[in-house]
């Protein structure tokens, strides 16, 4: 390259409205993030009612958690609202007569101060969120919903702990109607609050968590030495669901935490928390419903020893021993080792009634290994082979090893192998040379993961980067394995395809877009008891519940959590389902609204019968079969692994870097 002959710019600062931008996007994130700045600034001024249309940590240690007694500083956070939006705040104080609107600019300067009408107290408005950052607030549009639901997950968590603290919360679509989401009434106790929110009936299946000390076996988990524990550092308190069959949730969308009355994520670190929270909980779910003692052991009917015949007991203490070629050869005699167990057992029983048979016994198994070892040639050796004991007085039954010398033929034969200098040289250098080449193609090796259990995340991960759905149609298809696998070529790259998984995904995927799923009427309809933002994604989702069978009446004019009302449940077959499999549905809408998915019980029954009506293992298919199954793989959406977990394509070979002769 030429060097470049013009002088390099100088690094200019960047100015001071940039820099405020940069910051203020790293401290307010989300439609979530703004509204948790909001309650908390409303709840440290004190404030009992709050109405509702990345603090900065200045922690050092996880102790100093003891300490916190406040949500943190909120001049950052407001500063950065006034960054990212159109910000004003109307207030009145208790003394003043009437109140004053302040409007911000974006540099968190006050652009407007005027007199407003209002009783006492403070309302701050945030508008056209992310305004000052176009390509965050064109996302923001997009994800609309999706940052809705989290947001009032945030905000519910607030609502549990805020004890008298009324905490209202409202939704309105343009100009339409102003919807309640949730709502407290200034409860004073926790159990209030959630009743408030997810209902009395939610709140009879929790019950107070009892907190335990850590065992040893769970400090050696976590590796916390139990000495060092220190003594009443944490006290938890709080509900979990009763262990009762179809009580609990599979989802985590009413799981919360909180550390000094402050909402908080799940620990991953906090291993001494972690212990505490381990073992009191097993100690609450340990009882000894449903459980079999698998080391107990059954009681032995009396009679049952004394009926066992002598000779079993005798066969059993014959060492059959298979580690030298002696001991093995007599498996290849005339009789096997199978038989040799029978000889030696039927001359064991005759022992009760002919002491004299002991001598033939013996004499049978020198036979029986002269035999085996007359195959071996001329040479002589030693061996050692399990006889019976002549003296019997040691009781019945008793083994004595012997040893004895046999001769064994040995055939040689000499063979003269061409060899030549140059010949070798010449092929040495091959050898080399082809090393060199297939260095080189190691370089450029797309796929590297092998053929095991162990490597399917990393073979997945090199498929779905390396092969683009669209390459699966340019695939040839070169023939059938072992009536079960289809081997594919594309570019220099051999793969092997699994004739009935790959068909099995694609029939699978075709049910969950296609199929509508019939739905029975309930005689009587039936609430739900969903929390205001569970209903307003389930109302915002209706077509995607149909198609699952699903069906509802919605009273608009009803309360919060008394709307929505199940009138059909989907029927299939064998198959049921219930208000578990709607909660489901609504916890994956809410990370996902709008987009097509089924409760898991719903993929099952798919699944069952995408696998019975695909190609099975052992049916022989013509080309034409075989591209359509391997061009299928391009139309599905995750074409790499059955819905059984089976995976339907691996990479067998590259053709560059095979050696030939």
């Amino acid at each position: 390259m030429e060097a470049c002959s013009a002088p390099a710019g100088v690094i200019k600062p960047i100015d001071r409205q940039s820099v405020h931008q940069i910051c203020s996007g790293q401290v307010v994130l989300s439609l979530s993030t703004a509204v948790k700045e909001l309650v908390e600034n409303s709840l440290d001024a004190g404030a009992t009612n709050i109405a509702l249309k990345h603090y900065t940590s200045k922690l050092q240690d996880f102790s100093d958690l003891l300490h916190v007694e406040t949500f943190g500083f909120r001049g950052e956070a407001l500063s950065s609202l006034c960054a990212l939006s159109d910000l004003s705040i109307v207030t009145c104080h208790k003394s003043a007569k009437v109140g004053t609107r302040l409007v911000f600019d974006h540099k968190g300067q006050i652009s407007e101060k005027i007199p407003y009408p209002r009783q006492q107290g403070t309302t701050v408005s945030v508008q056209q969120l992310f305004c000052t950052l176009p390509v965050r607030h064109k996302e923001f549009q997009r994800n609309i919903k999706k940052e809705y639901s989290k947001m009032a997950q945030v905000l519910q968590a607030y609502c549990i702990i805020s004890t008298g603290i009324r905490i209202n919360c409202t939704n309105q679509v343009g100009q339409g109607k102003r919807n309640p989401v949730f709502c407290t009434s200034g409860c004073t106790t926790l159990k209030e609050n959630i009743s408030a929110l997810f209902g009395s009936k939610q709140l009879q299946n929790l019950i107070p968590f009892v907190q335990q000390c850590p065992s040893e076996a769970i400090c050696e988990d976590y590796g916390i030495n139990s000495t060092d524990i220190p003594v009443k550092l944490y006290r938890i308190t709080g509900f979990v669901s009763r262990s009762d069959h179809g009580v609990g949730r599979s989802s985590t969308d009413r799981q919360f935490f909180f550390i000094n009355q402050r909402p908080c994520d799940p620990l991953k670190e906090e291993m001494l928390l972690l212990a505490i929270l381990k073992t009191s909980l097993i100690q609450m779910y340990d009882s000894n419903v449903n459980k079999l003692d698998v080391n107990e052991k059954v009681p032995q009917k009396p009679g049952i020893s004394e009926n066992v015949p002598k000779a079993i007991s005798l066969k059993s203490s014959v060492p059959i021993k298979q580690q030298s070629p002696a001991e093995q050869s007599y498996a290849e005699a005339g009789k096997g080792e199978e038989e040799l167990k029978t000889e030696m057992t039927g001359c064991v029983s005759e022992l009760t009634e002919k002491t004299d048979s002991a001598e033939n016994c013996s004499r049978l198994l020198t036979d029986s290994c002269s035999r085996s070892y007359a195959t071996q040639g001329a040479k002589r050796m030693k061996v050692d082979i399990p006889c019976l004991d002549d003296s019997l007085s040691s009781g019945p039954g008793t083994f004595q090893t012997s040893e004895i010398d046999i001769p064994v033929e040995m055939n040689k034969k000499f063979v003269k192998l061409p060899f030549s200098m140059a010949l070798l040289a010449l092929r040495m250098k091959l050898v080399h040379e082809q090393q060199a080449i297939q260095k080189e193609a190691q370089r450029c090796r797309r796929f590297r993961a092998q053929i095991s259990p162990e490597d399917n995340q990393v073979a997945e991960a090199e498929l779905r980067k390396e092969i683009s759905k669209d390459r699966f149609s340019s695939m040839e298809v070169i023939g059938q394995f072992n009536l079960g696998f289809i081997i594919t070529k594309l570019d220099s790259d051999l793969f092997i395809v699994d004739q009935h998984a790959t068909d099995e995904k694609y029939n699978f995927e075709m049910l969950q877009q296609h199929t509508v799923l019939q739905s029975q009427k309930l005689i009587v309809p039936q609430s739900l008891h969903l929390t205001a933002v569970n209903e307003t994604v389930l109302m915002e989702n209706l077509d995607i519940f149909r198609k699952n069978g699903f069906d509802f009446i919605i009273n608009e004019e009803a309360a919060p959590t008394d709307r929505v009302k199940l009138v059909s449940l989907p029927m299939s077959k064998n198959w049921t389902f219930g208000p578990q499999d709607i909660d489901e549905l609504i916890f994956m809408l809410s990370d996902m609204p709008g987009v097509m998915c089924r409760p898991s019980r719903v993929r099952q029954m798919f699944a069952s019968r995408a696998c019975r009506k695909s190609v099975m293992i052992g049916t022989a298919l013509h080309i034409s079969e075989m591209k359509k199954l391997v061009t299928h793989m391009g139309e599905i959406e995750h074409p790499w692994n059955c819905p059984h977990g089976r995976p339907t394509m691996r990479h067998l070979a590259n053709l560059d870097m095979i050696s030939v002769e």
